[in-house]
């Protein structure tokens, strides 16, 4: 399996200039295909999560970094899994897009508790942990 490729989000993540932006772009199809029903975002987040783990700890060791920048499975699972509690609509892909990379840049207590979990857990679970936020506030919201 080619653990780069999962990690960068097709090498979406090499982007020179706000590859973590450039990342979550890639959730946004997926929120649309899958977000329709709750359930399809659990099951697919799960994967995705676990397999973002995996490619995150690959990446780790290649680069010899905690949480290398060109890493971004991270953001799009974080951006994918605020909609376990949203619609994809328009309004709530774009309301979404930019309070999770807001939340995701500050990293906001309690966010930033998660990024101190070991390895690729640490990596991948204050994004998700943004994005799950993310969804609840705007679910209140919208």
């Amino acid at each position: 399996m080619n653990w780069e490729l999962i990690a960068t989000g097709f090498y979406l993540g090499r982007f020179r200039y706000a590859p973590g932006t450039v990342g979550t772009l890639l959730g946004v199809p997926l929120a649309y295909l899958f977000g329709f029903k709750w359930w399809l975002v659990l099951l697919v987040g799960v994967f995705l999560y676990f397999l973002g783990v995996k490619s995150a700890e690959y990446m780790m060791e290649l680069t010899r970094e905690e949480d290398p920048e060109s890493v971004v499975i991270d953001e799009i699972v974080g951006y994918f899994s605020a909609f376990l509690f949203l619609e994809p609509t328009l309004k709530a892909l774009l309301l979404a897009f930019v309070l999770f990379r807001l939340l995701d840049i500050l990293k906001p207590f309690p966010i930033s508790l998660f990024e101190k979990m070991p390895k690729g857990h640490g990596v991948m679970a204050d994004d998700l942990v943004a994005g799950l936020l993310t969804g609840f506030i705007l679910y209140l919201i919208l």
